[in-house]
């Protein structure tokens, strides 16, 4: 049995992570996706689901699996080659009922978190709407790749002036 939730509860900055949570409830079990920050860049990003049951208990043992997929909205501006569904390796964390893996958006624009898992031998999803912004140029290796440019312009302009001494 195949049960589906997409009613959207709420989204919640985490302050005390910088992070955002967004919460649903599929047949009685919340389900929060945690994002480690409050914007999602392409590239890697943490995610966290947390499953509670009806009454607020962590649950432990669930098979979760989780894949990325982008909007097919969103598809008709991008290589489609790059916005393939990936599966997320989710693990265990450190707390009861919460497991965690890495994603990578390969491409900015709207996404899909589906999340399958396991309950009392009952299969549930849920789906979670993430916008994924573009993370911009990288400005320490463009701050790198500067700084070796002056220092081989200044290197350049001291032995010119050295060969301008010494053949004086």
């Amino acid at each position: 049995m195949c049960i589906r939730d997409s009613t959207y509860i709420s989204t919640t900055a985490l302050a005390d992570s910088g992070g955002t949570k967004i919460e649903k409830n599929v047949d009685g079990i919340k389900v929060d996706l945690i994002l480690s920050s409050d914007t999602v860049k392409t590239g890697d990003n943490e995610l966290t689901i947390k499953l509670y049951d009806e009454k607020g208990q962590a649950l432990e043992n669930a098979n979760v699996k989780v894949t990325a997929d982008m909007s097919s909205n969103d598809m008709g501006n991008m290589n489609m080659d790059n916005s393939k569904p990936g599966a997320i390796d989710f693990k265990p964390g450190h707390e009861k009922g919460e497991y965690t893996g890495n994603v990578n958006f390969s491409d900015k624009g709207n996404w899909t978190i589906k999340t399958d898992f396991t309950v009392a031998n009952q299969e549930k999803m849920a789906d979670f709407d993430v916008k994924v912004a573009d993370s911009g140029p990288n400005w320490l290796i463009i701050g790198a790749f500067l700084g070796v440019v002056v220092l081989i312009i200044i290197v350049a302009a001291i032995s010119k002036n050295k060969k301008k001494a010494s053949a004086a």
